[in-house]
């Protein structure tokens, strides 16, 4: 499959039992999830080993922890730098990944201003199953599991409405440091995704989430 955008073809392959997904290896490739039937937009991207290096090194205390509401993509790596003060030295490397991945969100959406939360996570979050309610959501994160989601046709919904625990077989699982571009409830074929349960693990997330900063119905737990 191709995309052609500002002169250029960008590729884009379905995962295997998910047609409705595609992983891409350029940035500009997110744009697929405006493709007809797509729920999903995996960017497998490369990062430098010295930001990894950074993030592992980091104690839970230290992981950055805040939330920027209707903010400019343009904005953002100087309202990160305030927010953190001195703690934005060091993590400057991280600042800046999370600024180039804002200003991704807004070109390939064309959502503008946008919402955004980086988080530092060691308990369930939100375990279960579900569509975020807005049109489109970035998820990336940086240390930890990552996020976990479901192929359209293994989606069984409980009788209560939400998607029913899959055969743990179904579940199919974002890589650390890749980019997800989810469509959600706002959009026809929204996809299904959850937070990876930690309790039990020992194990803690920084997770990177940026969804439209106006007209969205609300954000929901982290993912």
């Amino acid at each position: 499959m191709s995309l052609h955008t500002a002169g250029r073809t960008l590729r884009a392959r379905q995962v295997p039992g998910a047609p409705e997904a595609l992983i891409v290896a350029e940035p500009d490739g997110l744009a697929s999830i405006r493709w007809p039937g797509t729920a999903l937009v995996i960017w497998r991207r490369s990062v430098d080993p010295r930001l990894v290096a950074l993030v592992d090194a980091l104690d839970f205390a230290e992981l950055p922890h805040l939330r920027l509401e209707g903010i400019e993509a343009e904005e953002v790596g100087a309202a990160l730098a305030r927010a953190l003060g001195e703690a934005a030295v060091r993590l400057q490397p991280l600042l800046a990944d999370v600024a180039d991945l804002a200003r991704l969100y807004a070109r390939v959406t064309g959502s503008s201003p946008i919402r955004l939360r980086l988080e530092a996570i060691r308990d369930d979050a939100c375990r279960r199953f579900h569509a975020d309610r807005v049109a489109w959501r970035l998820l990336c994160t940086w240390r930890g599991p990552a996020t976990e989601w479901l192929a359209a046709r293994d989606v069984v919904r409980a009788a209560d409405g939400f998607p029913a625990e899959p055969e743990p077989s179904r579940i199919h699982r974002l890589e650390r440091l890749e980019v997800g571009l989810f469509a959600g409830a706002r959009t026809p074929t929204p996809c299904i995704h959850r937070s990876p349960p930690l309790s039990g693990t020992g194990l803690d997330r920084l997770l990177l989430v940026i969804d439209e900063g106006a007209g969205a119905c609300g954000g929901g737990a982290a993912r």
